[in-house]
């Protein structure tokens, strides 16, 4: 017997309510919370090697610290006092004094907003595979962080003052973006040690002074000072800071590139900057004779003339133009030869051009590349093309007859 209309629409409506019950116990989605005050964000994490013990050094952000108001140096902080607290221990391995650190902490070390991951010169010269299995296997742990080597200890220079920024991991990583177009992430870092024909470079990192010896109030900073080039998870050399400007421009790295010329007579420097660059390397396999041409082509202004060359002359610019040339050239040959030779280090990534280009010569020469590397014939041919001289043509306070061209 069918139900009548009054109590089939009371049943309906019992079974809406015992619906939106049964869907209210799943919305109690509080029970595992964790209040921000029982959380340490760690900002940077600094590692270096103490006989056969690994220290870590942790970064922690103080939030009660970061007001504005009253801000005197020391890391940003409030009346005076630091921003962040470092936390440093030593254990038989990353995660073991990473342990020994929590048991020092109150709160729950949180490493989804680590900025930065120093590695001090000594440890990454040994290798850092063993630290990078941690970060791939914990999700808790950003990919998206910046990697530096540092010269000296790394827990220095997470003691830096950095008085622009609010803590020493957060300059480190601007730095890094003033320094590449696309700076080395732990991400990256994996990807160049696990890829064939290819190593890491990384940004090199130090203390340094803000100024003279007998200047007030002196401060510690941090600077680049060049560039960390890799053998698999190995660093084998680091390329001072003038020629690792050229090797970021062979990698289509280069952020901010300045180039000096010496003018045809008498003293002084044309300085042209580097704007836009693009390389393109094409590969020459025959047999065991390998041959790589990298071609690329530069856009650049004129930045300062403090010579008497009259660049506004057509011919005149066309010579500073093939003279910025001839510098990339001469420039990036030298470190090209630095890494083949003395650091086998293949960061401009020529065996994976022959990879992706020819991949069947590469699996002819692969057990051998190793020995064949450092005899690559590598010629570089860079294209410049000066856009714009600024607003004054001429040499500023120069005569017209104490103008001299080409």
């Amino acid at each position: 017997m069918k139900p009548r209309g009054s109590d089939a629409g009371k049943i309906r409506k019992a079974a809406v309510i015992s619906c939106l019950l049964l869907c209210s116990v799943l919305l109690g989605g509080c029970w595992d919370r964790r209040e921000v005050n029982d959380v340490a964000f760690v900002m940077g994490t600094g590692l270096d090697k103490e006989g056969d013990q690994y220290r870590v050094t942790m970064q922690i952000a103080l939030p009660g610290q970061l007001g504005s108001s009253g801000s005197t140096g020391g890391g940003g902080g409030t009346s005076g006092t630091k921003s962040y607290y470092l936390e440093s221990r030593t254990g038989p391995s990353f995660r073991g004094a990473s342990t020994e650190e929590q048991r020092g902490v109150s709160r729950t070390l949180n490493y989804s907003h680590r900025r930065v991951l120093l590695f001090s010169e000594e440890l990454a010269r040994e290798g850092v595979s063993n630290m990078m299995d941690v970060l791939a296997r914990l999700p808790q742990n950003r990919l998206s962080s910046l990697v530096v080597i540092t010269k000296g200890s790394a827990l220095d220079v997470l003691q830096a003052d950095a008085p622009i920024e609010q803590y020493p991991a957060e300059m480190v990583r601007e730095l890094n973006y003033s320094y590449m177009k696309k700076p080395r992430s732990i991400k990256l870092l994996m990807n160049s040690i696990l890829l064939e024909g290819i190593d890491p470079a990384v940004p090199v990192m130090s203390l340094v002074k803000n100024g003279p010896s007998n200047l007030k109030d002196k401060k510690t900073n941090i600077q680049v000072d060049g560039l960390a080039v890799f053998r698999k998870d190995r660093v084998t050399g680091i390329i001072d800071n003038h020629l690792s400007r050229f090797l970021l421009l062979g990698m289509d790295q280069a952020k901010d590139t300045e180039v000096f010329i010496t003018p045809p007579k008498g003293s002084g420097y044309l300085s042209v900057h580097l704007i836009e660059n693009s390389v393109h390397i094409k590969p020459y396999v025959h047999g065991d004779d390998i041959r790589m041409n990298i071609q690329l082509n530069c856009n650049g202004n004129v930045k300062e003339n403090e010579t008497t060359f009259d660049i506004s002359n057509e011919a005149n610019l066309k010579w500073l133009e093939q003279q910025v040339e001839r510098k990339i050239k001469e420039d990036l040959g030298e470190v090209v030869r630095v890494i083949q030779q003395k650091y086998h280090s293949d960061v401009l990534g020529l065996g994976r051009v022959i990879i992706t280009s020819l991949p069947n010569e590469w699996e002819r020469i692969k057990p051998r590349w190793d020995q064949l590397y450092p005899k690559v014939e590598v010629t570089i041919n860079p294209v410049v093309h000066i856009e714009n001289i600024g607003a004054v043509t001429k040499p500023f306070g120069i005569k017209k007859e104490q103008l001299q061209n080409e």
